[in-house]
């Protein structure tokens, strides 16, 4: 440990830095400017309904034209479920995920890059960044997404680099939470089909364990995803938006296509 500490000091103490940075600037820019937008107020009363009645179905009822990914939303709820007001709950899960990426940027940039100080200048960068600062103090859907899906990234970069079948089993497991937080992380399953392919045709001595890394990533997206929808109880309602969702983009796909024939 002692090793450890003296060889990379100053790495975690930028580390360290940026994630205080950007949890005070968040914290500052709560206080200052306490206003929520439009979309937060929708998704701090959609919690509190969660909470209310229990149930998918009695938001459902309450809201009707209600269609987001359910697991930030029931995130929340269950911090409200403890008792914790649903704006304070919604708003201070965002700030606490926010704090999480400067060392998920680190980890993806020092994966791709192999360098530390690009990956350190990367953290820093991003503690300061005021898109990010703005997101972390509403109530939306964005910071979840951000931080699975960054971790999706990072598991996914060390696995290519590594070729380790533990990294392909926690991508898949934030591939799923992502899934649930926004739809459109299913449109990144043709790149890793893609890739497990071009690693069959390039890589022959290896096929047998592409295909076990690609049978990992693959049985543990199910089985994380098959857990959270059973947990939350959001199982039908999922299946029902996915179709739609999917549904809406091929006929908007089939109307393009039809203005340049």
């Amino acid at each position: 440990m002692k090793n450890f500490l003296s060889k990379h000091w100053l790495e975690i103490l930028v580390l360290t830095c940026s994630v205080l940075v950007l949890l005070s600037l968040s914290v500052y820019h709560r206080i200052c400017d306490p206003t929520l937008g439009r979309d937060s107020v929708h998704y701090i009363r959609i919690i509190q309904t969660w909470h209310d009645t229990g149930s998918i179905e009695g938001v459902l009822k309450a809201q009707p034209n209600f269609w987001f990914p359910p697991l930030s939303l029931f995130l929340g709820k269950l911090l409200v479920d403890c008792g914790i007001p649903a704006e304070s709950a919604a708003v201070g899960m965002n700030m606490v995920f926010a704090c999480f990426l400067p060392l998920i940027i680190f980890g993806i940039a020092n994966e791709v890059t192999e360098n530390r100080k690009i990956a350190l200048c990367s953290a820093v960068l991003l503690a300061f960044n005021p898109v990010v600062i703005d997101l972390a103090v509403e109530a939306q859907r964005d910071m979840p997404y951000l931080l699975f899906c960054g971790l999706l990234l990072f598991f996914t970069s060390c696995a290519i680099r590594r070729n380790r079948w533990y990294y392909w089993l926690a991508a898949g497991g934030c591939f799923s939470v992502s899934f649930l937080i926004r739809y459109e992380t299913l449109e990144m399953i043709p790149v890793f089909g893609l890739y497990f392919l071009i690693l069959l045709i390039i890589r022959k001595n290896e096929r047998l364990k592409q295909v076990l890394h690609c049978g990992i990533f693959s049985i543990t997206l199910c089985a994380v995803l098959f857990l959270l929808l059973s947990v939350s109880g959001t199982t039908e309602y999922v299946k029902k938006q996915y179709q739609t969702y999917y549904e809406d983009k091929y006929e908007l796909l089939q109307d393009k296509t039809g203005v340049f024939q």
